[in-house]
């Protein structure tokens, strides 16, 4: 435990965000999907089921997250998560059958709505410490991670690095920087205690009963919407560019890339340009620019103009997911954690029913058409945007007209 003269702001930001960093690490095989869906035959259908085990994992476990977190604390919870995920991580590498390769993406899902859940609890609790907003920062972190694992996934694709051993090196590092994230991250009991007594008195405030529960609730679809261009791109961008532009694993692969160091740059973007012209319109731009990009992905004839399309998806999507967390971390009248998990719950919800969705859909037609999915995405984040509004550099969650 560190001790109180060494814990700073400071310290506990950087503890977190190599916690979502970390946890951005675990898409290392992303970019090698079309090699696993090969080496296994699977049809487009079955790849579609396989790939949303993880989802389904997550989904599975329920509020369990925000129970734990409440009972042993983020930092805890998000320890021993991240270490039992990359132990999946290294199974689901050496997989030699699609059931071993999708038990071990199930389990990882359980466990990986335990870190998501944790790490954004602790990202408020900092927050909250810094005193100003840091979230969409804290979630650039994760995309910076998830960027450097896709990047190494497609290098390792190009050199015929086997999986098993990729899977394994990139699970010891995780371990690793898990360990140090727990020792940066601690928040002094004092200002715990602080933060406790300010969120009382904001609960005294909640309404009663099941009541207290229906803010969470179009913050749940926006996080939904946010997540929908991310799965997307993670399982189908891939094929498609192979499917229709015939590239190889290594160049194709390189289009998860694309869209989340295009995520990154936007989140880095989204704090202060909420500041100055709100979140209404800084979402409501984002869902545009994935409608605009995921259209662009469909119609254009030339494959360059794809990864084009997927950086207009990663700008568009990066400061919804946050903006979403962010909120739900902060609403009245609920327990540590629970809104939090809640909106985690509903956006894996829609990760599991939308890989198999789009599966169903490409069967059908082909990948290109089921990337109108995200087209629709961008379209009701439009939509839920223009409902909503936020004073400008405000802490307060959304809240309706």
């Amino acid at each position: 435990m560190i001790g109180r003269s060494s814990a700073s702001p400071r310290r506990a930001r950087v503890g977190v965000s190599l916690n979502f960093m970390t946890n951005g690490l675990m898409l290392t095989l992303t970019p090698r999907l079309p090699e696993i869906k090969q080496a296994f035959e699977l049809s487009d259908g079955f790849y579609g089921i396989v790939v949303a085990a993880m989802g389904a994992g997550a989904l599975i476990v329920g509020p369990v997250p925000a129970r734990f977190i409440a009972r042993l604390g983020a930092l805890k919870v998000s320890l021993v998560a991240t270490i039992g995920a990359a132990i999946m991580l290294a199974v689901a590498a050496g997989a030699t059958h699609p059931a071993v390769f999708a038990l071990a993406f199930f389990v990882m899902g359980m466990l990986d709505a335990h870190i998501d859940a944790a790490q954004n609890t602790q990202g408020v609790a900092v927050q909250a410490w810094a005193g100003r907003t840091i979230m969409n920062s804290l979630h650039a972190t994760w995309s910076i991670g998830a960027t450097v694992a896709t990047l190494a996934g497609s290098i390792a694709a190009g050199l015929g690095v086997p999986l098993a051993a990729h899977g394994a090196a990139i699970a010891v590092l995780i371990v690793l920087l898990a360990l140090v994230c727990y020792r940066m991250g601690t928040i002094p009991d004092d200002v715990q205690l602080a933060q406790q007594h300010s969120k009382q008195r904001a609960d005294q405030k909640a309404p009663a009963n099941w009541r207290r529960l229906l803010p969470v609730v179009p913050l749940a679809l926006l996080g939904v919407v946010g997540v929908i261009p991310e799965d997307a791109t993670s399982n189908w961008a891939a094929l498609y560019l192979i499917d229709r532009f015939d590239l190889g694993f290594s160049l194709a692969g390189a289009a998860v890339t694309v869209m989340l160091v295009a995520q990154v740059i936007g989140r880095l973007l989204s704090d202060p340009l909420a500041d100055r012209f709100t979140q209404e319109t800084v979402a409501g731009v984002g869902g545009g620019l994935v409608a605009a990009g995921a259209l662009l992905v469909i119609i254009t004839p030339v494959a360059p103009l794809v990864y084009l399309g997927l950086v207009l998806m990663g700008i568009g999507c990066a400061p919804i997911v946050p903006a979403a967390f962010s909120a739900a971390g902060r609403l009245p009248g609920l327990a540590s954690g629970t809104g939090i998990t809640l909106v985690g719950f509903a956006m894996r919800l829609a990760l599991t029913l939308n890989s198999p969705l789009m599966g169903g859909v490409a069967e059908a037609t082909s990948v290109r058409t089921a990337f109108s999915l995200v087209v629709g995405a961008g379209v009701v984040a439009c939509l839920i945007a223009r409902r909503y509004r936020e004073h400008p550099g405000s802490d307060r969650p959304i809240r309706t007209h």
